[in-house]
């Protein structure tokens, strides 16, 4: 497979005139490597999981299941759109179908979407949708977009006579907890100003239970460093198991384990993780875990285990506080409780911000470039491979000959 070839775009009204490049090799974003790294100092909304070292990871790790769209104002890299892609079989249309996601969800990150220049952000998100419309696929889903209006500019550049393009709410927990919601906490100059600005009974608890759990050394926060840190995944995620396996079922909460160890030992590869815990000797009651951005200077709480027969309400108090009392330290000015609404995070100072959720989706897809990316062939013939072991040979026998098409289609 080769990356497609370099391809300008069209621009309408005063509009700068943008190259929209694809690239969908390691070595080919090596050669922009200078420039991503650039880019993310000119962009006030970027994330840790959209930066070089965070992507590169994703990149190296996952061949010919991701591309980067990526727009240049004559040298400069002015924006990048990394995706995930996806096979899909249709029962309906008796084949397999392209359908992209953000490349981000390739390492379960918490963030996904767009870096920008804001000078060129119009223009280089038009653009792009304009190139993406001229590739083969059915579908594209991303999930947790952080800008302020990133995703309505993108989603208007497709037509509504061809596409339906839709933001999404998305409620888990049986709709109690919208996901979409990430509580934030500004952080102050110092970690008592902090404390000051909560509400009382939390700025009481957290002041209580530092000085009967803490100070009186009955418990111990721990920071994890080093060789320390492997297990100390494994001790959190046991615990997260052993309190989700009952509700979410046990291969559900397998893969969701598996999918957290997957980003956190991403996270700790790059030096971006931070785990304190909670003990009381030698028994570990609970440890939270936290991707740090040092470039926009902000902690990502991920997940927590705890051990739930321990009696007490002292343990998210205690960790979440001596997290942000390190924060304040190293000068963070945010402290994310990620995604979800759940009262207790407001507690802790947070406020509400939202985050987007947006579905693109050819409305006839016969009409358009086709169905099936040539850059899905590797996971279509493991699909086909599966179809085969599990007797589903009808199936099989037409993504073969879709294949068939599909390659004599690229020797004209």
């Amino acid at each position: 497979m080769t990356a497609h070839p370099a391809t300008s775009t069209a621009f309408t009204g005063s509009e700068p005139h943008l190259l929209v490049r694809t690239f969908e090799t390691l070595e080919q974003m090596e050669a922009v490597k200078d420039a991503w790294q650039d880019l993310e100092t000119r962009d006030p909304e970027g994330t840790v999981y959209l930066s070089w070292r965070w992507m590169q990871a994703i990149f190296r790790n996952n061949p010919w299941r991701w591309r980067v769209f990526a727009a240049f104002h004559g040298k400069d890299l002015v924006c990048v759109f990394p995706v995930k892609y996806r096979v899909h079989w249709s029962d309906t249309h008796n084949q397999f179908q392209t359908e992209m996601e953000a490349a981000g969800r390739l390492a379960f990150s918490e963030y996904s979407g767009f870096l920008c220049d804001p000078a060129y952000e119009q223009a280089a998100l038009h653009q792009i949708a304009q190139r993406m419309q001229q590739l083969p696929w059915t579908r594209m889903s991303i999930r947790y977009e952080d800008s302020r209006a990133r995703a309505k500019r993108f989603l208007s550049a497709f037509s509504p006579a061809e596409f339906s393009a839709k933001e999404k709410p998305y409620f888990i927990n049986k709709g109690k907890t919208d996901n979409l919601v990430c509580p934030r906490v500004k952080l102050p100059e110092s970690y008592e100003e902090y404390l000051v600005g909560l509400g009382r009974n939390m700025r009481t608890k957290i002041r209580r239970f530092g000085r009967k759990y803490i100070d009186s050394g009955e418990m111990a926060v721990k920071w994890a460093k080093g060789p320390q840190v492997p297990p100390m995944v494994d001790r959190l995620l046991e615990m997260w198991l052993q309190k989700w396996g009952p509700i979410k079922g046990a291969d559900n909460a397998r893969k969701g384990a598996q999918n957290y160890r997957q980003m956190l030992m991403q996270a700790a590869e790059l030096g971006l993780l931070r785990m304190p815990s909670l003990w009381q000797g030698d028994r570990c009651l609970a440890v939270l875990a936290h991707v740090v951005d040092p470039q926009h200077r902000k902690v990502h709480f991920v997940v927590t285990g705890r051990d739930d027969s321990f009696d007490g309400n002292q343990v998210g108090p205690l960790l979440h506080a001596a997290t942000v009392r390190w924060a304040i330290s190293e000068n963070y000015e945010v402290y994310d409780l990620c995604h979800g609404d759940e009262a207790y995070k407001f507690g802790y100072g947070a406020v509400p911000q939202r985050v987007n959720y947006f579905t693109v989706r050819r409305l006839n897809p016969a009409l358009g470039p086709g169905m099936l990316d040539p850059i899905c062939l590797p996971r279509t013939l493991e699909r086909i491979t599966a179809q085969l072991e599990t007797g589903k040979s009808e199936a099989a026998l037409a993504g073969c000959k879709q294949l068939l098409s599909l390659t004599q289609a690229r020797r004209v």
